[in-house]
């Protein structure tokens, strides 16, 4: 690959929106390179960030209360993205960041089960995913608002 398809991976990798759609990402500036990050993965990275600096501070949440948190907190971003996606209304990046936060603490928290060895509550928590990826592929199906990306 030469530099300039390296270029166009690694805009994929941080936007991964198409050049139209740009308005929906964070655009730095930094030594005159644009640079362009998916606003709802900043939200969703700041979050992951967050709960795993809170918790090698000490921060530890009662084992109890780690698959409701995991549970609830994507809700937001889910709802965001699918009204988005459905055409009913165009979110703004402020809310893509603030509904990704909870989404990146609830990733986080997945992977704190892991680091904690709690690989029962672990398996509990992939299953709770894969109840929310069945609802969007379903919303997703049903509505055929994913071949609008490939137009």
């Amino acid at each position: 690959m030469n530099k300039e398809d390296w270029r166009m991976v690694l805009f994929l990798l941080l936007s991964h929106h198409m050049p139209e759609k740009l308005h929906r990402t964070i655009h730095l500036n930094i030594g005159g390179k644009n640079i362009y990050l998916c606003a709802r993965c900043t939200g969703d990275y700041s979050g992951t960030l967050t709960i795993l600096v809170a918790w090698f501070l000490g921060l530890k949440l009662p084992t109890w209360l780690y698959l409701p948190l995991v549970a609830i907190l994507p809700l937001a971003t889910v709802i965001d993205w699918l009204t988005q996606s459905c055409k009913l209304r165009e979110s703004r990046n402020t809310l893509r960041v603030t509904t990704g936060f909870p989404l990146g603490i609830a990733k986080g928290l997945i992977l704190l089960m892991l680091v904690q060895g709690w690989f029962n509550l672990f398996l509990q928590a992939l299953v709770i995913v894969g109840l929310y990826v069945l609802v969007v592929s379903l919303v997703a199906w049903k509505t055929k608002f994913v071949y609008s990306y490939f137009d």
